[in-house]
């Protein structure tokens, strides 16, 4: 099964929404980068209705009006939510969509059944710094987000293409507008009023979010557990079908 694309309008914004499955909701965030593609979510689809909406900027979802900081970005997420029809989903986020979900559950408790945060970004961790991956070359960023080169076979360009630059320009514009910069404040207050069971996935080898900073989101997290894997970069869900496996385990250990 593969994730379909359809069209809705969000408080006048069309926005791209990737969905698979007919059970009940599991809404996944995406991160930074949309360019190492969705399909390793597919499986979800046998128990879940998945959704990937794909924020502005990102796909076909318009980039204005712009998104400023987090607030706008948790009402975004509620609107695409209300939009869909979804009351209450797992929850599942990845690196600054992992942010994304966070403060979405703190902010609306009541409409997250388990959260699966996977190397989410947002802790100050001075112990364990996250690189400057805007200084890094091309090639260099790509070795950093993850340990298996196979993932971006068929997804660069081979040589110069306007439109695919022209998408990663617009994703820029998006971050920039709602990025908190190096890291977020007031995100462990925040994470306290998460009430939903929390699960924290990781990538041993992450060099782009290291796993250091595991401790202070399970510090931070009321209900939460954590699970890692050994060899394993910052797109765990692209190197690690295990951790894929993992979203349904704990869905299903959390209502034993």
């Amino acid at each position: 099964m593969t994730l379909s694309s359809r069209m809705i309008q969000v408080k006048g914004r069309s926005t791209e929404a990737l969905t698979a499955g007919q059970q009940e909701p599991l809404v996944f965030l995406h991160g930074g980068g949309i360019v190492e593609g969705f399909d390793p979510f597919a499986p979800l689809a046998e128990r879940f209705t998945v959704t990937a909406p794909l924020m502005p900027g990102y796909g076909a979802t318009e980039l204005d009006p712009p998104l400023v900081g987090r607030e706008q970005v948790v009402e975004n997420i509620r609107d695409v939510l209300d939009e869909l029809g979804i009351r209450q989903t797992v929850l599942v986020g990845h690196s600054l969509g992992g942010w994304r979900a966070a403060a979405f559950a703190a902010r609306f408790p009541e409409r997250v059944t388990e959260l699966v945060l996977a190397a989410p970004f947002g802790m100050d961790v001075p112990e364990h710094p996250l690189p400057d991956m805007m200084a890094m070359s091309p090639a260099e960023r790509l070795a950093a987000l993850t340990n298996d080169p196979s993932i971006w076979e068929g997804r660069l360009p081979t040589g110069p293409d306007p439109e695919f630059e022209a998408a990663r320009g617009r994703e820029g514009q998006s971050i920039m507008r709602f990025h908190p910069g190096p890291h977020d404040p007031d995100l462990p207050g925040l994470l306290s009023s998460v009430s939903a069971p929390t699960l924290l996935l990781w990538g041993e080898d992450d060099k782009t979010i290291p796993a250091g900073h595991a401790d202070a989101w399970h510090k931070a997290l009321p209900h939460s557990s954590v699970k890692t894997f050994p060899a394993t970069g910052h797109l765990l869900f692209h190197e690690r079908s295990e951790a894929i496996a993992a979203i349904t385990d704990f869905v299903r250990a959390s209502r034993a």
